[in-house]
C-alpha cells in the first residue's frame, strides 16, 4: 500500500503539524474513546459525527482543546497552544458546511442529530463519516466534487505513523484499542500493520477488544478536564517614545510665555502650592543660577521661595499665587463672617479668649501643646467657629444624658405581655389525586428499576482504598469508613471515580429533601427489597433515579415530614 503522503492534507492548512492523518480517513469498525480520537486522529474533529458525538456527551471547547494539549504537540514553538476559539471555528466550519446553519456549540440541542440513534454508552465509531462523504469540497463550476483531490479517500498509514507529534499516548481510563495498537506497532517496527484497514485484526492479536466501563465514556472524560484553565496570550506593548525638547528652545519659550501660564503650568522658579501643609513639606532653600532643574532646565534669576505658614489658601491674592482666587477662597466666601469678626485672616485683631471653665474637658491642652500667645491671636475665624460649635453641642449632649437619668430614676417602663396568636391553617384546595397517594402512602410497594451493569473491576471504597478515599485526620478505621461514605462529605455527589455505592452512604439529614439526599433513600429501598447493589453516584445513574422517582411520584417518609 501507499503511504508516502499518509492522506496528510497540506501543510499550510494542517493545525495538528506535517503528516497528522487525513480528515477523509475513514473510520474503523470497533470502539475509540474521545482521548484516542483526539490524541491520534485530531482532524476527525471536523467529522459531524464526531462532532455530534462529542458535543452531545459534554464536550466543550474548552476540554477538547485542553485535551489537544495535553496529549499533542503542536506545530510551531515549544509554548504553541491550541485555543478553544479554534475548536469553536473547527467545529462550527463542518457543521455549517454540512447544512447546520449558524450552528454553534451551545445552541447544538436546537438542531437535530445527524444519528439520532447513538446512545452516551455507544463508543462504536464503525458507522461515522468523514467530511468528503457529509460536505465534499466545491470546485470551480464544471468541475464534479468526487473529481477534486480533497474528496478523495485517504490512503491507509501504518499504525506507527499514528503516533507522530503525539506527545503522550492515552492511557488507564482515556484509553482503550487504539493505544494498545499504537504502542504495540512501536515497539514492534519490523512489522506492518495499517490503520484503518488491519485495526481488527491487530486487536484480535492483543487478545481481544478492551472491555468498556463507564469511566472510558465521553462524559467522564470531559468531566476529568473541566478544571483546566487557560492562560491568556501575553501581549507586548511597545514603550511610549518621548521627544525631548532641545534645553535652548525650552529657555526661549519660558520667555515669551505669560506670568499666568507660567505658574499654573509649574515651569517657574517658584512652585504653586494649593495648602499651606504642601508648603511646609517642601524643601526649604533657593535655586542657584545655572543650575540644572529635575525638568532639565536651566535655572536663571535666583527665585526666593516665600513661606508663611499660618496663612492659609484663603490668602489675600498675591504676585506669588498662580491664580488670583482659589477654589477653597470662592467655598469660604459663601460663609458669612463670624461676629465681630473681621472676613479676612490677614486683618485678624486678637480678641480676649474665653475663660477656661467654659471650654470643655476634650479642649483644655496640656502644657505641652501650648502655642505662643501670637499663634493664639492669629488664630483663623473658621477655627473659632468650629470651637463654639463643640462647645454647644458638647453642653446640650451633657444635658440631654443628665435628664434621661432623672427620667429613668422615676419611672421604669414595663414590657406589655406578648400574647400568642392562635395558629391557623391556610385554606388552600388539595388535589384529590395527592390526597389519594397520601392515603396509599402506609401500604404502598416499592416499585423495582432494574439496576446497571457495572464491570466487577471498576474502582471501588474497599480495605485496599480506604486509606486513599478517607479523610484526613480519622484517628481509627471507624471514622476512616464514616468519612469514606459520608454523603454529606462532599456537599452532593463525587464527581470523579471511585463512584461509591448509594446504598453504602450514609443516611442523609432528616430535613434534607434534596434530589440527592432522596436518590440515596430510594437506593437503599430498592436494596433492601430487591438486593440492588450497582447504584451509584454516577450522574447518569442520578439522572435516571430522579426522572423515575418523579414519575410514579415516589417520596420518602422524611420529605412528607418536613414538607409542611
Amino acid at each position: 500500500m501507499e503511504t508516502e503522503d499518509m492522506g496528510s492534507p497540506m501543510a499550510k492548512n494542517n493545525a495538528f503539524g506535517i503528516g497528522s492523518p487525513s480528515w477523509n480517513l475513514p473510520f474503523p469498525s470497533g470502539n475509540l474513546t474521545a482521548a484516542e480520537i483526539l490524541a491520534y486522529l485530531p482532524h476527525w474533529l471536523k467529522s459531524i459525527d464526531v462532532i455530534d458525538r462529542f458535543v452531545t456527551n459534554g464536550g466543550k471547547s474548552l476540554t477538547i482543546a485542553a485535551m489537544i494539549n495535553e496529549f499533542r504537540h503542536l506545530p510551531g514553538t515549544g509554548d504553541s497552544v491550541f485555543r478553544p476559539n479554534s475548536v469553536q471555528i473547527m467545529m462550527s466550519y463542518g457543521m455549517r458546511r454540512a447544512g447546520f446553519e449558524d450552528w454553534k456549540v451551545g445552541s447544538h440541542h436546537e438542531y437535530p442529530r445527524p444519528n439520532p440513534k447513538l446512545t452516551e454508552t455507544d463508543l462504536d465509531v464503525s458507522t461515522f463519516r468523514t467530511p468528503r462523504e457529509t460536505h465534499p469540497k466545491t470546485g470551480p463550476p464544471g468541475c464534479g466534487t468526487k473529481q477534486l483531490k480533497h474528496n478523495e479517500p485517504a490512503n491507509s498509514v501504518e499504525f506507527k505513523d499514528l503516533a507522530r507529534h503525539v506527545k503522550v499516548h492515552p492511557s488507564g481510563n482515556d484509553a482503550l484499542d487504539l493505544s494498545r495498537c499504537v504502542q504495540y506497532a512501536l515497539a514492534h517496527k519490523d512489522e506492518e500493520w495499517y490503520f484503518p484497514d488491519d485495526f481488527g485484526a491487530l486487536v484480535a492479536k492483543l487478545g481481544g477488544p478492551s472491555t468498556v466501563t463507564h469511566l472510558h465514556l465521553d462524559k467522564q472524560i470531559f468531566e476529568r478536564r473541566k478544571d483546566y484553565v487557560f492562560l491568556s496570550p501575553t501581549k507586548s506593548s511597545p514603550k511610549p517614545q518621548f521627544k525631548r525638547t532641545p534645553d535652548n528652545k525650552r529657555a526661549n519659550n519660558n520667555k515669551v510665555m505669560p506670568q499666568s501660564r507660567q505658574f499654573a503650568g509649574g515651569r517657574s522658579g517658584t512652585p504653586t502650592y494649593s495648602s499651606p501643609l504642601k508648603r511646609m513639606m517642601d524643601v526649604e532653600g533657593t535655586t542657584t543660577i545655572g543650575s540644572r532643574r529635575k525638568s532639565g532646565r536651566l535655572a536663571k534669576k535666583d527665585t526666593k521661595i516665600v513661606r508663611d505658614y499660618e496663612s492659609d489658601a484663603t490668602d489675600i491674592d498675591s504676585p506669588h499665587s498662580g491664580y488670583s482666587t482659589p477654589a477653597k477662597r470662592r467655598k469660604l466666601n459663601r460663609i458669612p463672617p463670624m461676629p465681630a469678626s473681621p472676613s479676612n485672616d490677614s486683618d485678624f485683631v486678637a480678641e480676649a479668649s474665653e475663660p477656661d471653665d467654659e471650654v470643655p474637658a476634650a479642649e483644655i491642652a496640656s502644657e505641652e501643646d501650648l502655642v505662643s500667645p501670637a499663634k493664639a491671636a492669629r488664630s483663623r475665624a473658621a477655627a473659632r467657629k468650629a470651637r463654639h460649635v463643640i462647645r454647644s453641642l458638647s453642653t446640650e449632649t451633657q444635658r440631654n444624658i443628665e435628664s434621661l437619668g432623672r427620667q429613668k430614676e422615676i419611672s421604669a417602663p414595663t414590657k406589655a405581655p406578648v400574647l400568642a396568636l392562635p395558629a391557623t391553617r391556610p385554606v388552600a384546595d388539595i388535589n384529590p389525586e395527592m390526597m389519594s397517594l397520601a392515603r396509599n402512602f402506609s401500604t404502598r410497594k416499592p416499585v423495582f428499576l432494574k439496576p446497571p451493569v457495572l464491570s466487577a473491576n471498576r474502582l471501588r471504597v474497599d480495605w485496599q482504598s480506604l486509606y486513599l478515599y478517607a479523610a484526613e485526620g480519622c484517628t481509627s478505621v471507624e471514622e476512616m469508613w464514616a468519612s469514606a461514605l459520608s454523603s454529606t462529605r462532599f456537599n452532593g455527589p463525587r464527581h470523579h471515580a471511585p463512584f461509591r455505592e448509594l446504598h453504602r452512604l450514609s443516611n442523609p439529614l432528616a430535613a434534607d429533601v434534596s434530589d440527592w439526599a432522596e436518590n440515596i433513600r430510594w437506593a437503599k429501598e430498592q436494596h433492601k427489597f430487591f438486593g440492588s447493589d450497582t447504584w451509584t453516584e454516577y450522574d447518569y445513574h442520578l439522572e435516571l433515579i430522579t426522572e423515575h422517582r418523579r414519575a410514579i411520584y415516589w417520596v420518602s417518609e422524611e420529605a412528607i415530614m418536613h414538607s409542611y
